[in-house]
Formats: structure tokens, sequence, C-alpha cells
């Protein structure tokens, strides 16, 4: 699989678009926007070089996660998050 759609499965919890036309996908894919924690956390778990990909033990310790609020903090803003992302498709690419 790509490391772009692991990348984006891990951050989101789903495959990415998958449903989405593949145009409207391409337009779809914010850069930039992500912390330079979690973009080193996924540096990590993505290394190609197996010698240098770290175990899960060691990613268990990597300040991304050891650094994170309860998931319940966080209830409030993915459902607004994925409403803007529901209206935004519905606009986006059309």
């Amino acid at each position: 699989m790509a490391p772009e759609v692991v990348r984006g499965e891990m951050v989101e919890g789903d495959a990415p678009y998958q449903r989405e036309p593949k145009f409207r996908v391409r337009c779809s894919f914010p850069r930039g926007h992500h912390s330079a924690l979690l973009r080193d956390f996924l540096r990590c778990c993505l290394q190609a070089d197996e010698d240098r990909r770290w175990s899960a033990q060691e990613l268990l310790q990597h300040p991304f996660v050891t650094s994170g609020q309860p998931a319940s903090s966080l209830a409030a803003l993915i459902v607004s998050a994925k409403q803007v992302q529901e209206d935004w498709r519905g606009e986006a690419c059309a």
C-alpha cells in the first residue's frame, strides 16, 4: 500500500477517500497542516529501511503518543471537523 494511503488511514482512521473520484481526491489533501510531532511520528512508523524503522514499543514512547490528551477531549472537535469536511466535499471540486 502506498505510504500516503497508510499515513491517511493512520491519521483519519479510514482509508482516505476510497469512494471519491480520483480528481476530487487529489484536490482534497491539504498540505502542511500537520504538526511537526505528527510528521516525525509518521516518519518513524513508515521507514522503508527495516533497521531504521521504530518498533511498536518505541513508537508507544514517541512524544506524539505520550504528550496526547484523553480521546474524550477531542469528541466535539471530531464531530465539528467531520461536518466541515462533509460540507467542503459538497462544494469543492464540483
